[in-house]
């Protein structure tokens, strides 16, 4: 194996997320509060709690549904109903990858499934999913975006210092293997349909999300809003005080 193919195949081997274990006792919510929704690639873990039509948290790459601790709590303590779900491959869930593709149609079962959804909150790869779901014919009334990944995977992979060789490598391997290229959801087209009001949230200091692309995309989306920060990292930007209070308000709560 040449250098380029071994440095691809490992660049690979990241596609397979690498999230925390999800022991019961770790989850945010207690036992009784789970159910698996069944569904194409698998079951889905989620947890709900609260009457109503809930507001579904879509946690990222190699998260869990706990990243939501502080905003579900404060859901939580507000009677506000909260549903959290772990993508596939991630935490509770018992497969072995994900793509944006199967993380899409898990977000749109558990849509489906525990439906009307009052609000999706989503961070990071968790967007890409929101947004596939929405495409698929989940309907929200709030559609609520941190730190969306706008960014080309490619583009990413370079971010991230990996020469082009070995990303192009990657990109034939990972079609040869799967039928698929890595090509970037275009939020602006799966979204054209969609009725709800949308709020798109970033931080300047988040290089993984840059911050103008977010902007672009919030002037695209008839009656977006977006809340800019200017300090926040990719992770600490879902889990900050101000953010949470930005989005009760754009709530109405």
């Amino acid at each position: 194996m040449s250098d380029v193919d071994h440095k691809a195949e490992a660049l690979l081997a990241e596609l397979k997320p690498n999230s925390p274990s999800a022991a019961p006792g770790q989850n945010f919510l207690p036992p009784q509060t789970r159910r698996d929704i069944p569904g194409e690639y698998g079951s889905t873990p989620a947890w709900r709690a609260g009457e109503g039509p809930p507001t579904l948290f879509v946690h990222g790459w190699d998260d869990t549904h706990r990243v939501w601790r502080r905003f579900a709590q404060d859901f939580l303590q507000n009677t506000r109903p909260v549903l959290v779900m772990d993508l596939p491959g991630h935490g509770a869930s018992k497969a072995e990858h994900c793509t944006p593709v199967t993380a899409g149609v898990a977000v749109a079962e558990v849509c489906a499934a525990e439906g009307p959804i009052d609000t999706i909150i989503a961070h990071s790869f968790g967007c890409d999913a929101g947004v596939r779901a929405i495409a698929a014919g989940a309907s929200p009334d709030y559609l609520i975006l941190i730190a969306p990944p706008l960014l080309d995977w490619t583009d990413y992979q370079r971010l991230k210092g990996h020469h082009d060789a070995v990303i192009a490598r990657a990109l034939a391997l990972h079609c040869e293997r799967t039928g698929s290229d890595m090509g970037r959801t275009d939020f602006r087209t799966a979204l054209a349909d969609y009725k709800g009001k949308v709020l798109l949230v970033g931080s300047d200091a988040d290089e993984s999300s840059p911050l103008a692309l977010i902007r672009d995309l919030a002037h695209s989306l008839p009656g977006a809003r977006l809340v800019e920060d200017s300090a926040l990292s990719h992770r600490d930007i879902a889990l900050d005080p101000r953010i949470l209070s930005e989005i009760t308000a754009f709530l109405g709560y």
